[in-house]
């Protein structure tokens, strides 16, 4: 069991499993307006860091912005703000 379960981790014929965790480009241009928190990590692979979170009035005006660290030169990142829990806004720098 243990051998099965090592294997699945480290496969190379594992789609699913990122081997660095970094953000890239193509997975960063599958991201749209409307979606969740939720349906990012599942793209990304990853949680994002909480760079800023701030409500102004009702729960919709809740805007938080997260950053991924990405693949590409160095320094390569990006950032997805959410407002009432959906994408509304995103950016990135040198991600291949």
């Amino acid at each position: 069991m243990i051998i099965w379960l090592l294997w699945t981790s480290f496969s190379p014929f594992s789609s699913n499993i990122k081997d660095d965790g970094l953000v890239t480009l193509s997975e960063y241009n599958s991201i749209q307006n409307g979606m969740t928190y939720s349906e990012v990590i599942d793209i990304f692979g990853s949680d994002g860091e909480n760079l800023s979170s701030v409500t102004i009035g009702d729960e919709q005006y809740h805007t938080e912005i997260y950053s991924w660290d990405g693949n590409g030169s160095l320094g390569a990142n990006c950032n997805i703000t959410f407002q009432g829990g959906k994408v509304v806004a995103k950016a990135q720098i040198g991600l291949e």
